[in-house]
C-alpha cells in the first residue's frame, strides 16, 4: 500500500493503477515520492481515500479497467489529482478523450517521458497542497463544529467559507451548546491569521478594570507577554460586557486602522462575538449599546441547534463515540437501532454539548462494543409522552392568549369564538396562570 508521507520531506503520495514498476515510477521513488502500484479496483477505493491527497497515475493503455469504473472512482475523489497513461491512436476513441477532459489534468502517451511526468507530479502536488490551505473543500479543513450533511450545517459551512478570509467583524448567535467557539476557531484556522493566536475571553468573566480587555484601548502599554496586538478575538457572551467595557470596545471598532497604535506597533486584531440571546432585543431594552450591535453585527452567522440537524446526530455521536473509545481505551464501537432512534426523537436542550456528555458517559459505562438504550441517561418513550404533552399545553396557551388579545380581554367573547363554554374558558384560563384582565385600550395594553 502507499506509504503515508513524511511531511518533513519533499516528495508526495502516488497511486500508480495498472501500472507495472517502470522506469518512471523509480525516478518518482528517488525524487522523495511514495508510491504503489494497484492492480485490484477493489482496493483502490480504499487506497485513495486513506492517503488523499495524492496523486493518482491510471495507465488506460492496455484495457484492462472498466473505463466506467474508473470514472466512478474519480467523480468522487477530491483530493486526487488524476493523470492518464494511453496510447497515441486512443485519443480518436470518444469515451478516453472523454475521461481524460472531465477527470484528469493531464495525459501522458507511450512511451512515457520520464522527466516531464515528473516535473508534472510535482506541480500537481503542489496544487494539492495550495488546495488544502485554501476553501475549496472547507468541509475537509473544518472543525468538527461543522461536521454533516444536513441543509443548515451546509448553509452554516457556506458562511463561513464565505467570511473566513475576510476581517469583517463576525456576530455569532443561537442556543448555549451550540459549538459558537468551535465556529470561531474554525473562521480563526480558515484566515489569513491562521499562524496567529486565538484568544478567547469570557466576557462574563471580566471587570471595566480587566487587563485582559487592554487591546480594546490602543493608548494602553503593557511589556508584558500578555498583550494582545494581531490574531483573532472571541468575546463568549457579549450581552455580558458592562455599559463602560461596550462603549470601550465601540470605541476601538471606531477607529481607523492607522489609530490602532501604541508603542509596540499596530493592534491588528479581528473581533468575532457570540451571544446565547437576542441582541436586537437587548438593544429595545436598553441593556446593550445600539451603535455597538450594529458595528458588531456586520456578517451575523446563526448557529443552527442540534435538532434542526436531523441526521447529522447520528453521525456526530458516532463520530464522538470512535473518539472516546480511543482516549479511553474502550470497547464501545457503534450503536443499537433502539439507540439512534432514541438520539433522533430526544430533543437536545444542551445541544452539541450535551451530546458529548452523553456519548462520553456511554463510552465509559459499556463493557461491550455496541451502545444500547439503557446506556444513555435520557428519557425514554414514558418520558417521551410527557414531552408531547408539554407541547400540547403550549400551544393550547398561544391560542388562548392569542384569543383574549383578539377579544380585549373579553373571557366570554372569546369562548364563543373557541365554541367551549364560559366555565370552560375558566378553568383553561386557571390551568395556565392566565389573568384575563389585560386588554386592548386605546390601541394599547391597559390593566384593571
Amino acid at each position: 500500500m502507499v506509504a503515508i508521507n513524511d511531511k518533513k520531506k519533499t516528495g508526495g503520495r502516488l497511486v500508480a493503477m495498472g501500472c507495472t514498476y517502470e522506469p518512471w515510477i523509480a525516478l518518482l521513488e528517488q525524487a522523495g515520492w511514495k508510491t504503489q502500484c494497484c492492480y485490484d479496483l477493489r482496493t483502490a477505493d480504499a487506497i485513495l481515500e486513506e492517503y488523499s491527497p495524492c496523486v493518482c497515475i491510471v495507465d488506460l493503455s492496455n484495457n484492462d479497467f472498466s473505463l466506467n469504473s474508473i470514472s466512478q472512482r474519480a467523480n468522487k475523489t477530491k483530493q486526487v489529482k488524476w493523470i492518464a497513461i494511453i496510447k497515441k491512436e486512443q485519443l480518436k476513441i470518444d469515451s478516453i478523450c472523454q475521461f481524460i477532459n472531465n477527470f484528469c489534468v493531464d495525459f501522458f502517451s507511450t512511451p512515457i517521458p520520464s522527466s516531464q511526468l515528473l516535473d508534472t507530479a510535482g506541480h500537481q502536488l503542489g496544487m494539492l497542497e495550495i488546495k488544502s490551505t485554501s476553501l475549496s473543500d472547507v468541509s475537509l479543513q473544518c472543525e468538527i463544529g461543522l461536521y454533516g450533511e444536513s441543509k443548515s450545517i451546509k448553509h452554516l459551512r457556506d458562511m463561513v467559507k464565505r467570511v473566513a478570509m475576510t476581517d469583517v467583524n463576525v456576530l455569532l448567535t443561537g442556543e448555549q451548546g451550540v459549538g459558537k467557539e468551535l465556529i470561531a476557531n474554525t473562521i480563526h484556522n480558515l484566515s489569513k491569521r491562521r499562524n496567529d493566536d486565538i484568544t478567547v475571553i469570557n466576557c462574563s468573566s471580566l471587570t471595566d478594570d480587566d487587563q485582559r480587555i487592554h487591546f480594546l484601548n490602543p493608548l494602553y502599554n503593557d511589556n508584558s507577554n500578555n498583550t494582545i496586538t494581531n490574531g483573532t478575538v472571541l468575546l463568549n457572551g457579549i450581552e455580558e460586557l458592562s455599559k463602560l467595557l461596550q462603549l470601550k470596545l465601540l470605541n476601538y471598532l471606531q477607529q481607523p486602522e492607522n489609530e490602532k497604535l501604541n508603542e509596540q506597533g499596530v493592534f491588528d486584531v479581528r473581533v468575532i462575538t457570540s451571544s446565547s440571546i437576542d441582541l436586537e432585543q437587548a438593544v429595545k431594552n436598553n441593556t446593550f449599546n445600539k451603535e455597538l450591535y450594529y458595528r458588531l453585527n456586520v456578517f451575523h452567522v446563526v448557529v443552527p441547534t442540534l435538532r434542526e440537524r436531523g441526521a447529522d446526530i447520528i453521525l456526530l455521536a458516532e463520530y464522538y463515540l470512535q473518539q472516546f473509545s480511543k482516549e479511553y481505551n474502550t470497547l464501545a464501537m457503534h450503536y443499537s437501532e433502539e439507540a439512534k432512534q432514541l438520539l433522533l426523537r430526544y430533543n437536545w436542550p444542551g445541544n452539541v454539548r450535551e451530546l458529548i456528555n452523553q456519548v462520553k458517559r456511554v463510552s465509559l459505562l459499556n463493557d461491550s462494543n455496541e451502545v444500547n438504550l439503557e446506556h444513555f441517561d435520557l428519557p425514554k418513550k414514558t418520558n417521551l409522552k410527557q414531552s408531547l404533552r408539554t407541547i400540547k399545553d403550549e400551544a393550547e396557551k398561544d391560542v388562548l392568549v392569542t384569543m383574549l388579545e383578539a377579544h380585549k380581554g373579553q373571557v366570554a367573547s372569546a369562548a364563543k369564538d373557541l365554541g367551549v363554554s364560559r366555565a370552560t374558558m375558566y378553568r383553561l384560563l386557571n390551568k395556565h396562570n392566565i389573568i384575563p384582565d389585560v386588554r386592548y385600550y386605546n390601541g394599547g395594553f391597559a390593566t384593571e
